[in-house]
């Protein structure tokens, strides 16, 4: 599902109902924004989704940007921790900065409330501070990526790669074996020391 901003602007409308109670990454929201707000440029920013539930609990999810040179894509892969609480949903965006000294808010867009609707499955349980939501957000993204590496490892096959090399070893073995070949006149050959393992042809003299 693809959400474009108008400006500070996020409608919720397609997704206001979409949620229920104790799911887990089930649904992807994709939003589009415009790169450049109030003479910002935004692909300099990190985001942040917020969330209040009907307890008044918070919910905190990193999102990652890809950016082009007009706008910027965030894809939020929705967590539980949303979908918590069944109820009234209180959105909030944030476009942040780091600077040296704090993390400057650039932008808060507007999203009204949407609904998460009753399971009649499962029960609520109270959230984990918002630090350790960011912080189990980031280990979630560094395990799944090193989980694709590994993958990647393990599907390298270099059997192929041995067997040219154990060919190659036996061409070279078998060429190393060959005698060594001298041409020689006759007068040449009673003359000369014989070397072993070299192969003697006997030409005939050039005339004089």
């Amino acid at each position: 599902m693809k959400i474009y901003a108008n400006g500070k602007n996020i409608s919720v409308f397609p997704f206001a109902n979409l949620f229920t109670r104790g799911e887990k990454f089930s649904d992807t929201i994709t939003f589009v924004l415009e790169r450049f707000y109030g003479g910002n440029d935004l692909g300099n920013c990190n985001f942040l989704m917020r969330g209040i539930n009907e307890n008044g609990e918070e919910a905190q999810q990193i999102l990652y940007p890809e950016t082009d040179d007009n706008t910027i894509t965030l894809n939020w892969s929705v967590s539980d921790y949303f979908t918590a609480v069944s109820g009234k949903l209180e959105l909030e965006l944030r476009a942040v900065r780091e600077t040296d000294s704090e993390t400057e808010i650039v932008v808060k867009y507007i999203m009204t409330p949407i609904c998460v609707r009753e399971s009649p499955i499962g029960g609520n349980v109270p959230l984990p501070d918002t630090e350790e939501q960011v912080l189990n957000d980031i280990a979630t993204a560094v395990s799944n990526g090193l989980t694709e590496i590994q993958e990647l490892i393990d599907s390298f096959d270099i059997t192929e790669v041995e067997a040219r090399l154990d060919n190659m070893e036996h061409d070279v073995s078998i060429f190393l074996a060959r005698p060594e070949v001298i041409p020689v006149t006759q007068s040449q050959y009673n003359s000369i020391a014989h070397k072993e393992n070299a192969l003697y042809v006997i030409v005939e003299e050039e005339n004089k």
